[in-house]
């Protein structure tokens, strides 16, 4: 693993179809924020099984994560793609619904050794909520405030295995080809 020296090119799209068992499809996705930053917790199993006084097997699959997710801010449009918010007149309602499932994917920029390398991560089934948005005045120094993104990601079953799948990553040598991969992903033409 390689350091982390920055991360970009935030995208989502909506789930479309998704059966246990089968492969998921998403609507037409958008790049929609730049990155901040973000703070991925994976949530694993850790049971352990003993016999005759001594440890005997364990367990440390993931069983889900979290992710709490600063983009430079939300569009109208990203508001409703991310947090389920509906629109009708331009004016956009904030419902009891539960936000959508959506893939979710970003670039993060890897250096070693003087190596810049690019990472796209995807994320295949994420639910976002803002739990907490602050707004003030301005001051004599202007403080930037983003809103913060916390989203609970569920792992997806793609074939008969039975093996829930949470996310994907692979690395390029450039960003263009990192973005191209998200873009494929997030079925952003």
């Amino acid at each position: 693993m390689n350091a982390n020296v920055g991360m970009q090119y935030l995208v989502a799209a909506a789930v479309a179809t998704y059966t246990p068992g089968t492969s998921i499809t998403y609507s037409t996705g958008s790049n929609f924020a730049e990155a901040v930053g973000a703070t991925l917790n994976w949530e694993r199993a850790s049971g352990r099984f003993y016999g005759d006084d001594a440890e005997l097997d364990s367990d440390n699959g993931v069983l889900g994560y979290t992710i709490d997710l600063e983009p430079s801010g939300l569009s109208d449009a990203a508001r409703a793609l991310l947090l389920g918010e509906t629109v009708a007149t331009n004016e956009y309602t904030i419902s009891d619904n539960a936000s959508p499932d959506v893939g979710f994917g970003f670039v993060r920029v890897m250096r070693n050794k003087g190596v810049t390398k690019y990472e796209g991560w995807w994320f295949y089934k994420v639910k976002f909520g803002v739990n907490s948005e602050e707004t003030r005045t301005k001051e004599q120094s202007i403080e930037w405030r983003t809103p913060t993104l916390q989203g609970v990601g569920a792992g997806v079953s793609l074939d008969s295995t039975g093996t829930l799948n949470f996310a994907q990553h692979k690395t390029f040598d450039d960003l263009a080809s990192a973005k191209s991969y998200l873009n494929s992903k997030a079925s952003i033409s």
